[in-house]
């Protein structure tokens, strides 16, 4: 199938896609950059729950591997068993924050972040990952807002991009690591 014809047939899908409607609040989310705290405050107490309320029913959420889950319900399942599993005891730091807001009633949180305390498959410590998480928000009528997209990226240092080496994605450079300028 051509490249036209997918975009085609992707675009009347989403057309299709029915959300549901938001609620009526109120949230505990009293500012947009209310998020950010909010959910590293849920995470360092290992509260799935809480990190859920913070969501529409129907958000959207974007690990930092490309899993993309759809719903509170899907959101709150995974974090659950991460925190049950790799990310239990962990502390999630935010380092930076700024928010644009989109007109009168949506926004976009970007917030720099650091995990510390999570574990590899074998339960050992892993090192600390820093990131940066893209949050969208939506303010409901009650002048209190919810999240309707976050999409987590991690941060490889001295990369500019991925490239699939060996069917691994691998964070790669193109600066000059000779440093002999050719």
């Amino acid at each position: 199938m051509k490249t036209s014809k997918r975009l085609k047939k992707l675009r009347t899908l989403a057309e299709l896609a029915v959300r549901l409607p938001l609620p009526s609040g109120p949230t505990p989310i009293k500012a947009p950059l209310d998020v950010v705290t909010r959910f590293a405050k849920a995470w360092n107490a290992g509260d799935a729950s809480a990190i859920g309320e913070l969501f529409a029913d129907d958000a959207d959420f974007v690990n930092v591997v490309g899993l993309w889950w759809t719903s509170r319900r899907a959101i709150r399942r995974a974090l659950k068993r991460g925190f049950n599993e790799w990310f239990k005891g962990s502390e999630f730091t935010v380092e930076k924050l700024s928010q644009r807001l989109v007109g009168e009633d949506g926004a976009v949180v970007l917030a720099r972040w650091r995990i510390d305390g999570q574990t590899d498959p074998a339960g050992a410590p892993a090192p600390a990952r820093r990131g940066v998480a893209t949050v969208v928000l939506q303010r409901l009528e009650d002048g209190t807002w919810l999240c309707v997209a976050w999409h987590n990226t991690d941060i490889a240092a001295a990369a500019d991009t991925n490239l699939i080496i060996d069917g691994v994605v691998t964070p790669t450079s193109y600066l000059d690591q000779a440093g002999d300028g050719s």
